[in-house]
């Protein structure tokens, strides 16, 4: 038995060793591989509640290797999906609509398309101004909805990634679910309002929760306008991200 557990032993570490080997080689090949294919491209990023920051910067990097501009980088706060805060989502999206229609939808759903307008856009569309801008992001700050990391962006983006964490919440369980449709609302939004979109997630788990990317995938409606990539914590989750991009639909 000793002797067997030693055999095992070493061929997991031999697996590790080649495991490593290959994770090393594919950061080396990461550079050249996304190199030049985001030139001219402005990019939004948002990120959902859970995603982890180290996995966030690691694909702002790689974007800004591929040539593009990262025009915003958007934390949604856990408020966002928080049901007991809906209506207050739902009254600072009406006060940044004024006059203008917004979703027939929930409060989440609503400020989805108010922050749609304030970091993307598409050819024929009216670029909200700076000032607009300004207002939209402030409002949802203050309101603790979500935070922007460095400057506010001073025109929208045409395209942009949503960063979203495995499921936390019991698969199918009403939390799940609701939390599920409100980034999907998110997601639906900034692909209306932009050129393209990818949606990423860490390496899925067989057998597990995988989260709103799962859901996605299941819906042929929306894997239509929604383009979904995983394994964003590793560089070959990060080249395809860059390569959704580049290919990235021009309708929704």
């Amino acid at each position: 038995v000793t002797a067997d557990n030693q055999s095992l032993e070493t061929q997991k570490d031999q697996l590790n060793s080649e495991l490593d080997a290959s994770r090393s080689y594919e950061a080396a090949v990461e550079p050249y591989a996304v190199s030049g294919r985001l030139v001219g491209a402005v990019v939004s990023v948002v990120s959902a509640p859970g995603v982890d920051g180290g996995d966030r910067s690691a694909l702002i990097h790689s974007l800004t290797l591929a040539g593009a501009t990262i025009s915003a980088d958007v934390q949604v706060q856990s408020a966002y999906l928080d049901p007991s805060q809906d209506a207050a989502l739902g009254q600072l999206a009406s006060q940044l609509a004024g006059n203008r229609p917004l979703p027939r939808a929930n409060g989440a759903v609503q400020a989805a398309a108010e922050l749609a307008r304030a970091l993307v856009s598409r050819p024929g569309v009216k670029i909200a101004s700076a000032r607009r801008i300004e207002l939209i992001l402030s409002t949802l700050t203050d309101g603790n909805m979500i935070t922007v990391s460095g400057n506010a962006p001073v025109r929208p983006a045409d395209l942009a990634v949503v960063l979203v964490p495995l499921g936390t919440a019991p698969d199918g369980s009403a939390t799940a679910v609701q939390q599920n449709n409100d980034l999907i609302g998110l997601a639906r939004a900034l692909r209306r309002g932009s050129s393209g979109l990818v949606l990423v997630a860490p390496t899925l788990r067989s057998g597990a929760n995988n989260g709103v990317i799962a859901v996605i995938r299941a819906d042929s409606t929306l894997t239509k306008s929604i383009s979904t990539v995983d394994a964003d914590d590793t560089s070959v989750g990060r080249v395809a991200t860059v390569l959704a991009l580049a290919e990235a639909p021009t309708a929704a």
